[in-house]
């Protein structure tokens, strides 16, 4: 029998193919430019409120539809199929602290394209797939259809009160912008806004491994992957058990009910599924209930049961000190080729264990 294949895979290895042979090099190059001659911070701090909301956003009735859009924290509202404002304002983050102390403003961050005065810029910073319309009166170059995903992008973050423009002037992004608290809080002052400062350490903040910027991560994987990877920096700092696994080294796993997934971080199955690529890519290592099959899916499953552990996970050593191009790319290859992710031969909890 011919194998089924998935059509989703072969479009984004087609897409990721497309970046590692155009603008994924540069965007590395030019993170780790930034980097080494900047104040070199130890991760990425975004304040906890970018990705899990404070106050329980209520019980959603169907697992695959999560809060209204509206509703969700920043995270979750900017998981698109195509979008850019999700890994273009992380990307934001990670320039601000590489330019920026701890508590403070950044006050000239880059301008879209380079100019007389800075060679920096979103446009060096930020890989697109942004692909040449053909010739006609309304065609257009790859550059100019790469700047105006950013332009784009940049005004669905106005929107949010992510960013401002310079100006003053709203829709002016492209004559340079000012970032806004990540925490959403300029959308309660009125016609103030909250400048963004690198978070403190008085503030609650999770932690994402700069090598996620500098290896190309933020670029190889999806949005849905990335704000399902935000959520799991929150749960393994602020809520991860730790562990230490028969005659193994400690380790921190974590874990998260879909009442929580859905109430407090609006994110629905889909994203949570999401683990298993991640997995594949090795990423993430996720540790199976012996009673749980790979998809969720309980053994002998019934309502009044009490003992449905679920899937724990813990980040994997190193994960994002690789290149994330290649990496992924081969995964999704051997996907296409089997219509599987990866599986480990162990992770899974047995009695006794973990």
């Amino acid at each position: 029998m011919a194998l089924e294949r998935d059509g989703k895979v072969e479009v984004r290895m087609e897409q990721l193919t497309a970046l590692m042979g155009n603008d994924l090099p540069e965007a590395v190059r030019k993170a780790r430019e930034i980097y080494e001659r900047g104040r070199k911070p130890k991760t990425v701090r975004v304040r906890r409120s970018f990705v899990r909301l404070e106050k329980f956003g209520g019980t959603v009735e169907n697992e695959r539809k999560p809060l209204p859009r509206s509703e969700r924290p920043f995270s979750a509202q900017m998981i698109t199929p195509k979008g850019l404002s999700l890994k273009l304002y992380l990307v934001m983050l990670f320039a601000a602290q590489c330019e920026a102390a701890i508590g403070k403003e950044w006050p000239q961050p880059y301008p879209i394209e380079p100019n007389a005065q800075t060679t920096d810029s979103w446009e060096g910073l930020v890989a697109t797939v942004a692909k040449y319309a053909g010739p006609g009166v309304q065609a257009s170059s790859v550059r100019t259809n790469k700047l105006r995903q950013i332009t784009q992008a940049m005004k669905t973050l106005e929107g949010m009160e992510l960013l401002r423009s310079a100006t003053g002037v709203k829709g002016q992004v492209s004559r340079g912008v000012l970032l806004l608290c990540e925490n959403g809080k300029s959308k309660d002052t009125g016609a103030a806004s909250i400048a963004y400062t690198v978070p403190t350490d008085a503030e609650l903040f999770l932690e994402i491994p700069v090598g996620f910027f500098t290896n190309g991560w933020i670029y190889a994987l999806t949005n849905s992957e990335i704000a399902a990877m935000l959520m799991w920096f929150d749960v393994l700092k602020f809520d991860g058990m730790k562990v230490t696994p028969e005659g193994g080294t400690p380790i921190t796993l974590g874990f998260v009910l879909s009442n929580v997934r859905h109430g407090f971080y609006g994110l629905g199955r889909d994203a949570y599924e999401t683990h298993r690529p991640l997995e594949a890519f090795g990423v993430l290592e996720v540790h199976r209930h012996w009673k749980r099959y790979d998809s969720g899916k309980w053994m002998d499953f019934k309502e009044e049961s009490s003992d449905m552990v679920c899937h724990r996970v813990t980040l994997q050593d190193g994960a994002f000190d690789r290149e994330a191009g290649a990496v992924v790319h081969e995964v999704l290859r051997r996907r296409d080729a089997t219509n599987e992710w990866r599986q480990p031969m162990s992770g899974f909890l047995q009695p006794g264990r973990l």
